[in-house]
């Protein structure tokens, strides 16, 4: 019987410590997303060459002397910005103009998409780029400037949403962050009635 009891508790004590080692090989260590944000600022760089070529097939602007019923492929004129990670500009990318292009008073967006190897706008946005923050998923969530003539500048987030960005959150007013308690509120009233773009 002693050597039963000992039996026993050898057993015991070895499947402790078989199961305390498998808890240590079992655990899966995750590695935490880190957001980059981007502030863009007011410089206006050279022009990468393979975006101009899309930008001129879809008409957005010229490169030919000649064409005169489209501006000129400027860096003046035009910002490009990358709005998906580790892609180049063949895969897409955000084409920002200043005011007074296409009869239009304030700053433009658009973004454009590669899809299956011919180019489209898939969102048109009459604002500006303010920032834009790195997502898991790829895809920069891009925060807006939108001028209204009685607020001031309204700062809206918009998210990738599958094949193009919608709006999603208004984060500031005047340069101002949105209070959380006033978020539910305030995106009732601007995110229905957004008019700023599609």
């Amino acid at each position: 019987m002693p050597n039963y009891k000992q039996f026993s508790v050898f057993i015991i004590v070895l499947f402790l410590f078989s199961c305390g080692n498998d808890t240590e090989n079992d655990e899966v260590e995750i590695d935490p997303f880190i957001s980059v944000t981007t502030i863009i600022d007011s410089t206006y760089p050279e022009l990468d060459p393979t975006a101009v070529d899309i930008m001129s097939k879809l008409q957005i602007c010229t490169v030919l002397d000649t064409v005169l019923t489209l501006p000129p492929c400027s860096a003046e004129i035009y910002r490009i910005f990358q709005y998906r990670t580790d892609k180049d500009y063949k895969d897409g990318f955000i084409v920002e103009m200043v005011p007074g292009l296409y009869g239009s008073p304030v700053h433009q967006i658009v973004i454009i998409e590669n899809y299956f190897g011919k180019y489209r706008i898939v969102n048109q946005y009459l604002g500006y780029l303010i920032e834009m923050r790195s997502t898991h998923e790829g895809y920069h969530d891009l925060l807006i400037g939108y001028t209204d003539p009685d607020l001031g500048v309204v700062a809206i987030r918009h998210e990738w949403q599958g094949e193009k960005y919608d709006v999603v959150d208004v984060e500031e007013i005047n340069h101002h962050y949105v209070k959380p308690e006033m978020k539910d509120s305030i995106n009732s009233i601007f995110l229905p009635a957004f008019a700023g773009g599609h």
